[in-house]
């Protein structure tokens, strides 16, 4: 007779459900002694003597923002590292358009339309290195949505003359302004 081996059943585990706040909603900051801030501040604390999570690790933490947030008060922190708004200054980039051939910077563009603008430049610039073929060119940009308005340059002959023309005028091809301050 064979046993049949029943396994106890485990009890069930529950996760917590935590809530973070919304977007946009400021957590307010948490109460740093300020002794430790002092110390952290005059640098007797550092990320190498404190370990994360501890009191210490947070005024360590808080004395390097307020230092970041000293050099540029007018700027949010994320801004003073670099990350700007998209409104703070406007994105370009050049891409050539078709019906004439011609050489367009644009401003202002969706973020899809930048996307396109940045692809269809990889794409030349293949094409330009003989990394694809005219044909392969022609096939992958003919169907792609405009950009601004303009419809892209899908004929690889013409694009390549443009791109000739705008380096014997020593005229930067591929230009790309993330909007960042550089």
């Amino acid at each position: 007779m064979k046993e049949s081996h029943q396994q106890t059943p485990s009890p069930p585990v529950y996760l917590a459900m935590v809530k973070t706040p919304p977007r946009g909603l400021v957590m307010p900051p948490r109460e740093i002694n300020p002794k430790l801030l002092t110390k952290a501040q005059s640098k007797q604390l550092t990320r190498s003597n404190t370990r994360p999570g501890t009191p210490e690790r947070q005024a360590v933490d808080r004395a390097a923002y307020l230092q970041r947030r000293s050099r540029h008060p007018e700027l949010s922190a994320r801004q003073a590292t670099g990350h700007y708004k998209e409104s703070a200054e406007t994105k370009r980039i050049s891409f050539l358009a078709g019906d004439p051939p011609r050489y367009l910077e644009a401003e202002g563009l969706s973020r899809l339309e930048l996307k396109r603008a940045g692809r269809y430049n990889d794409l030349l610039s293949k094409l330009d290195n003989g990394r694809i073929s005219p044909k392969e060119f022609q096939r992958r940009v003919r169907s792609w949505k405009p950009i601004a308005g303009e419809k892209l340059l899908a004929n690889p002959d013409a694009a390549l003359a443009v791109v000739e023309k705008l380096r014997a005028q020593d005229k930067e091809i591929f230009v790309y302004n993330a909007g960042r301050a550089t």
